[in-house]
């Protein structure tokens, strides 16, 4: 076991010293000889794909620690093995391992699980017990019968492993300097499980004096290390009793019996990249048989009721575990093990070229984001917007800049003063080329129009003004939740009147027409009314709290009876009536 170890060692600190390989500056070195054609029109712009680089072969050596989940607590054995594996892509590679361990297990209470069951084929897998022999003649009672469960089990296993990469593809970093990856594997395990029964004096041990209580479950901690350190005393370490097995046995050339089990494992790891050519990797492999004697024994303390059989086999199956540190070395001229390199790499290196060359094609001297070969306006102002030929953004067409314009919404055609704002020379808040009052005596609320509206006072409630009960109407497309550019002005004569009346609220219900479910009508009308309520407060500066919001969905509707589907094309601008946001005034 030492020596096994200190060969680890020298291994992993050796690869440490190991120089990068000088990277052949041939292009073609990274590519199969029959992708050169298309590097070369990768190259050129005349295919859209780059080749993929070659599949990378490595070998690599292992060794850690191996124990088994079984019948018997596990102690720390040992393990190792080789492998080669192919990158078949970036995610992807196969390895094929060949691996050999030694697990140990002892158990610090006691069984009586070795009593008249070998061969007996009434109990499924019930095996040949070997140690069987050397209890049948003893007393058959509790105590002569005790035994502390203990085994020594070699393993050797060959496998097909496919590895999956997890982290490689990554977004923002160019060369990971680790690789977590995931396997499974399929393939063969030879195990051969001994027991140490037998002292120097060739005569089965006497267990009556190691400290127990009872279970497992009720032994306490104290008694499991007194239980432990006296196992350790009794026990000579020499495995010498062949386990329990089951099926035809192999020696292969060797003392022991092997059993040759199919296997399937799973894998998990976490690389580390040295260089190019050598990387360290931590990795757990768990491997399963369907077998529940990779410990030697199958038996619990609960018995079949069965003549003669007073034990029955565990539930479980054994589960074979290795963790292990290995050293993997590249092989080939690559550049890098495909499961090192971002297949992002190729495509963020063509866009950083292409940036570059933008870059020194294009030159904005006023920073409008407008190459001065295509900017009209090459002088425009700083952080003002301009439109994709570098011009001035002015949206309302009144003359002044987006930039410098107080209203930048103002309705096309309004006379407009320095500022940008909409002339309105009778101050009721409607802009001129909407008044239909343009003279209109000061202190009185407006309609749309600039009409002036007169409402009896509500009494002695604390409303001592007058306010208007409507405001415009904003229609909206079918399944739309959008504020048309048509409907503006209205939204800005709405604001007007609230920025003339500080105290005034406004209720903004929504509404759509009668197609498509109740639920999703509502959530449609919440949409409009919100989107209504967002415009005024972020264009013009009214605070939200001054509105007042309702979801009706598709009640109330302006126009009734409409049938609730598409067919008729003729109704579509009865419908466009009811999909709508009111607006009313509340004191």
């Amino acid at each position: 076991m030492k020596s096994f170890q200190h060969f680890l060692v020298l291994v992993v600190l050796s690869s440490l010293l190991v120089p990068a390989f000088a990277q052949d500056e041939d292009k073609y070195n990274n590519y199969r000889k029959r992708d050169h054609d298309q590097l070369d029109q990768y190259e050129s712009g005349d295919y859209l794909f780059p080749p993929k680089p070659k599949n990378n072969w490595s070998i690599g050596i292992k060794g850690g620690l191996a124990y088994l989940a079984g019948d018997v607590s596990a102690q720390a054995g040992y393990g190792g093995g080789l492998s080669i594996r192919k990158a078949l892509g970036h995610s992807f590679s196969l390895r094929l391992e060949g691996a050999y361990g030694v697990a140990k297990g002892l158990n610090f209470n006691s069984n009586t699980g070795y009593r008249f069951h070998s061969n007996n084929t009434t109990i499924p897998q019930a095996g040949n017990n070997p140690v069987d022999v050397l209890y049948r003649v003893l007393p058959a009672d509790n105590v002569s019968r005790r035994v502390f469960y203990n085994h020594s089990t070699q393993v050797g296993d060959v496998s097909l492993q496919a590895i999956f990469n997890l982290n490689n593809v990554n977004f923002y970093k160019e060369q990971p300097k680790f690789n977590i990856y995931l396997g499974a594997g399929i393939g063969l395990m030879a195990y051969s499980a001994k027991t140490d029964l037998l002292g120097a004096d060739n005569n089965i041990y006497n267990f009556t004096g190691i400290p127990t209580a009872g279970t497992s479950t009720n032994l306490k901690i104290s008694n499991r290390k007194l239980a432990l350190d006296a196992l350790k005393t009794l026990l000579d370490g020499n495995y010498e009793t062949q386990g329990e097995f089951s099926g035809s046995q192999r020696t292969f050339g060797t003392s022991s019996t092997f059993t040759v089990k199919p296997s399937v494992s799973g894998i998990l790891g976490i690389q580390y990249r040295v260089n190019r050519r050598v990387e360290i990797a931590l990795e757990h492999r768990m491997m399963y048989t369907g077998d529940d004697l990779l410990d030697g024994v199958m038996w619990s303390e609960q018995g079949t009721g069965l003549p003669g059989v007073r034990s029955a086999p565990t539930q479980s199956n054994d589960l074979y575990n290795m963790t292990t540190l290995g050293i993997n070395f590249r092989l080939g001229k690559s550049s890098d093990g495909l499961w090192w390199v971002n297949p992002l790499t190729e495509v963020y290196s063509a866009t950083q070229e292409s940036r570059q060359l933008v870059k020194k094609l294009t030159d904005d001297s006023d920073g409008d984001g407008v190459p001065d070969l295509y900017d009209k306006e090459p002088d425009t102002p700083e952080g003002a917007m301009v439109d994709g030929q570098g011009r001035t953004m002015d949206s309302d067409g009144d003359g002044i800049a987006d930039f410098e314009d107080d209203e930048p919404y103002s309705p096309k055609g309004t006379e407009v003063d320095g500022s940008g704002r909409a002339i309105d020379r009778d101050n009721d808040g409607v802009p001129d080329i909407f008044d239909k009052e343009p003279n209109s005596p000061a202190g009185m609320y407006y309609d749309a129009k600039g009409v002036a509206i007169v409402i009896p006072k509500a009494g002695n409630d604390g409303n001592d003004g007058k306010a208007p009960c409507l405001l415009p109407i904003l229609h909206f497309d079918l399944d739309k939740d959008n504020i048309k550019p048509e409907f503006f002005p209205e939204l800005y004569y709405i604001a007007q009147v609230m920025k003339a009346e500080p105290s005034l609220r406004v209720k903004a219900i929504g509404y759509a027409d009668n197609r498509s479910s109740d639920a999703y009508n509502l959530d449609l009308s919440r949409r409009r009314v919100t989107n209504a309520v967002d415009f005024i407060s972020n264009t013009y500066g009214i605070d939200k709290t001054r509105f007042i919001a309702e979801y009706k969905g598709e009640t109330d509707p302006l126009i009734n009876n409409l049938p609730d589907n598409h067919s008729n094309r003729k109704l579509e601008p009865l419908y466009y009536v009811n999909r709508r946001v009111e607006f009313e005034c509340v004191k």
